[in-house]
């Protein structure tokens, strides 16, 4: 990451980035190799990351975030059987997840990054309090919004947030991730 890159997600006025994304896939690897990247320049990270398992005898995967302070990793899907069609998120594991990452929250940590504004949280739970709580400490947040979850993201963060689709991987014409702000009305 940039000076330029930090200075814009650091940014007091707007303590919130959101990387709107289409490719639930593609956003998740771009955020691992962020998040990869950001501690070995040596940021202090907190937060959640998604970590989706495929299974072979299953059509969806199985959901998991890892704690980037610890490292630990926290299953947050429930095993529906190989026939099911979609994963089914288990809300009382993911805020477990959000607790155990808010425990490493302090004001020496450099950014809080959250893998996702999901259903959850548009429907006004999940990890809300986690991003509130990161905000209270004045540490600036990175979070993954859906393109479908935009309005309600907006409701929930209003003027602290500002935009950035999700940039294209090297050799692709991308913009860097500071370049690429789009803001919103």
């Amino acid at each position: 990451m940039t000076q330029a890159q930090w200075q814009q997600i650091s940014d007091p006025r707007q303590p919130i980035t959101a990387i709107v994304y289409d490719d639930g896939v593609a956003f998740e690897a771009f955020l691992e190799a962020e998040t990869t990247a950001m501690a070995a320049d040596g940021l202090r990270l907190a937060g959640l990351i998604h970590q989706s398992r495929p299974n072979a005898d299953r059509r969806k995967c199985d959901l998991y975030v890892k704690d980037l302070a610890t490292g630990e990793v926290h299953g947050i899907s429930d095993d529906r059987g190989p026939h099911a069609r979609g994963c089914m998120l288990n809300t009382d594991r993911l805020l477990r997840a959000g607790e155990t990452a808010r425990g490493s929250l302090s004001p020496h940590i450099d950014l809080l990054v959250v893998c996702k504004f999901g259903k959850t949280e548009a429907a006004g739970g999940g990890l809300r309090s986690l991003l509130s709580a990161a905000l209270e400490l004045s540490v600036p947040v990175l979070i993954g919004v859906p393109a479908v979850n935009l309005a309600a993201f907006r409701d929930f963060a209003g003027e602290l947030a500002r935009e950035v689709d999700l940039p294209r991987r090297a050799g692709t014409g991308a913009a860097p991730l500071a370049a690429s702000a789009t803001g919103h009305a």
